[in-house]
């Protein structure tokens, strides 16, 4: 009998370092930037996904949407350089030969995107996948969860939570207005207000 109750304790014994690893991870959750009124003060991860996480999972993912907030701002300002017609002086291309404002005559950043020939195309792609890799390896993301070594702007940890959330809502809000620009004009009057 004592035999079978010392097993059943030793059965249920590994449970509950499982649970305690939980809930450290919801309390890395709730702790990173990105939580205010836009979710109501919570975590908002409908879901799951975070549930089944460690900590490095979380600065992987957490890395990606920072990438994917840098790269939508930049995007946004390159929709807007574009859409108004502004350019660079020369040939964006010489092989068909393509120039920066026959690029941008439309006024329509697809278009103009689409201009650009396979060859230019491989080249931003070996570009940023070089970039990938060297900074990968210097500052892997499951590790940094997207700081590039770059300073601290402030030592105030109030301070730099506040930019670290300010950065986070400016790229979640360029994400979906480089979506919302991309829409309209693929598909015209399909988002209220934009000028096409």
């Amino acid at each position: 009998m004592l035999a079978l109750s010392s097993s059943a304790f030793a059965f249920s014994a590994p449970v509950v370092p499982v649970r305690a690893a939980r809930a450290a991870v919801s309390m890395a959750v709730s702790d990173l930037p990105g939580i205010s009124t836009e979710t109501g003060n919570q975590v908002w991860d409908p879901l799951g996904l975070s549930d089944k996480m460690d900590e490095s999972n979380l600065n992987l993912v957490r890395a990606a949407e920072l990438k994917h907030c840098r790269v939508a701002m930049l995007a946004c300002v390159g929709w807007a350089w574009t859409a108004t017609g502004t350019h660079f002086e020369g040939m964006l291309s010489f092989h068909p030969p393509v120039s920066f404002a026959e690029a941008t005559a439309a006024a329509n950043p697809l278009a103009a995107a689409a201009m650009v020939p396979g060859a230019g195309i491989w080249q931003m792609i070996l570009a940023i996948g070089t970039l990938e890799i060297v900074w990968e390896n210097k500052y892997p993301a499951t590790e940094r969860a997207g700081n590039f070594g770059v300073p601290a702007v402030t030592q105030d940890p109030e301070k730099l939570k506040f930019f670290q959330d300010a950065e986070l809502k400016n790229g979640r809000l360029a994400m979906i207005g480089i979506i919302s620009f991309a829409t309209a004009v693929a598909i015209p009057g399909s988002v209220p207000f934009y000028p096409f």
